[in-house]
């Protein structure tokens, strides 16, 4: 298309504005072709397979020119749920995962028993009743020739399955009869996902003041704590089947066999199971292995079994390319695992972040060109990469910039050179010093004056060049020197 912007352009314009002025989809773009990949498992077992779904180019395009309108919409209303992580300016993943950990670290601070519940929904996509999507759409201030086009791109769908066959060394192509879609959103899509999360918009108030949910898409996580034992076994039943009852009147499925429960904290003994709910000591959430005590033992021991593997690759485009190729592979096949979801996990223990920094080290000693025992801390700089440690200096000292968390002159109204610094709460527990936020907290203090005073995108841009002159290896050394 790209290639062909200039004389495409014109006609699909056209297409588009017709499409949105009369609230219809255009028809031909509403047939999807599915591929069935085998997961795992027998392969004559249809439950196996994951459907793998092709659209329409011209329909992803006028999908997303409807997305960005949609998006905007819910952004001038204040209409998406605070606690939807998906879809959402300043929000994402570990957003959510951080905000899960704060969570868990504020009830374990105040002496309660803290648990969570991660809710399986079974196919949520393949679920949704469209009238019930239209319902909810109108009710979100989607109305007239709007949600007319939302019908239109909702029904009419038809799809068809492919699949490969060899025989005699030859590789045929067999369909099955195109056959219409009577319910959910198109896998593959670019409006489904924002669509299931606007349908699910209503289900934190629904369950009220029970628990605390975290949303991202379709993954649910409800967080309960309480002073008593009997008071969580009272909250998690509830939770649990109001969020049930939920699904049930709205399309959806909870499978009780696939959620599980996870205790947190030295009292985790004390927390009450719920029947049918398995209750694991550490499972992932969200792409990162959480577990009872958040030492994050498992996550990294998984997390040096990717760089090991991004190493090798590294190792061998070495071999074949140029340095800056390798470098490009190191941000994308190491760099990236690394830092996915480190302003949580990086307040792990040190002998856990010597793990990873051992193996980083191993890399940029191969990108450099330095043997074994070689010092690689100039080779960091010259190769212009951030240690683990100074990624997660960066990571939380961002994440609590971002969060208006209180500051000394808030407390103080009177004039004080440390204006620009945070108030540190008070706490009793060691695990509190290693949240996202009060780590952040402390560590900003510590920064130097010209940064101090930086905000938003302009500390992001000017601490990530200041920590690339100074690769640290442990957070002593940070917290031992003196900034100027």
């Amino acid at each position: 298309l790209k290639f062909c912007a200039d004389e495409l352009a014109p006609p699909l314009v056209a297409i588009f504005n017709k499409s949105f002025k009369e609230g219809k989809f255009p028809s031909k773009l509403k047939i999807s072709k599915v591929f069935p990949k085998l997961k795992s498992g027998c392969k004559h077992d249809a439950n196996n397979y994951r459907p793998i779904s092709l659209i329409s180019t011209f329909s992803k395009l006028c999908e997303r020119i409807v997305l960005q309108r949609l998006l905007d919409h819910c952004a001038q209303h204040n209409i998406l749920n605070e606690n939807q992580h998906g879809f959402t300016k300043g929000k994402s993943t570990t957003t959510a995962l951080i905000k899960l950990i704060e969570l868990v670290t504020d009830s374990i601070e105040e002496g309660k028993l803290t648990t969570a519940l991660f809710l399986d929904l079974s196919k949520v996509f393949d679920c949704l009743s469209h009238n019930i999507i239209l319902k909810k759409l109108e009710l979100l201030g989607i109305k007239g020739s709007a949600n007319n086009w939302f019908e239109s791109y909702l029904k009419g769908r038809t799809q068809i399955v492919e699949l490969y066959h060899s025989s005699n060394g030859i590789t045929k192509a067999v369909r099955s009869k195109v056959l219409p879609v009577l319910r959910g959103v198109t896998q593959g899509s670019v409006l489904g996902p924002v669509i299931f999360i606007l349908f699910t918009n209503d289900l934190p108030q629904h369950l009220g003041d029970f628990c605390t949910p975290l949303m991202y898409a379709d993954d649910t996580t409800l967080f309960l704590n309480q002073s008593s034992s009997d008071g969580l076994a009272v909250s998690s039943y509830t939770a649990l089947n109001m969020a049930i009852q939920y699904c049930y009147g709205n399309d959806l499925v909870v499978n009780p066999a696939k959620t599980n429960q996870i205790a947190f904290g030295r009292r985790a003994p004390e927390v009450p199971t719920i029947p049918d709910v398995s209750i694991e000591a550490n499972l992932k959430f969200l792409g990162v292995t959480i577990d009872t005590e958040l030492n994050w033992i498992n996550h990294v021991e998984n997390l040096c079994k990717k760089l090991n593997t991004g190493h090798f690759v590294i190792k061998q485009i070495l071999s074949l390319s140029s340095l800056e190729t390798a470098k490009i592979t190191y941000f994308s096949l190491f760099e990236s695992h690394l830092r996915y979801g480190l302003a949580a996990w990086g307040g792990t223990t040190a002998s856990n972040l010597q793990r990873v920094l051992i193996i980083q080290k191993r890399c940029i000693r191969t990108l450099a060109g330095l043997q074994p025992l070689e010092s690689c801390r100039e080779a960091f700089k010259s190769l212009r990469i951030l240690t683990v440690i100074s990624l997660y200096i960066q990571e939380v000292i961002v994440y609590a910039d971002g969060e208006n968390l209180p500051r000394i002159n808030d407390v103080h109204h009177y004039n004080t050179r440390n204006v620009h610094l945070y108030s540190l709460p008070a706490h009793r527990l060691r695990l509190y010093e290693r949240k996202p936020s009060y780590m952040g907290m402390k560590l900003h203090n510590l920064l130097p004056p010209h940064l101090l005073s930086k905000r938003g995108k302009d500390l992001k841009m000017a601490l990530h060049r200041w920590l690339l002159d100074r690769p640290f290896y442990t957070l002593e050394e940070y917290f031992q020197k003196t900034f100027s």
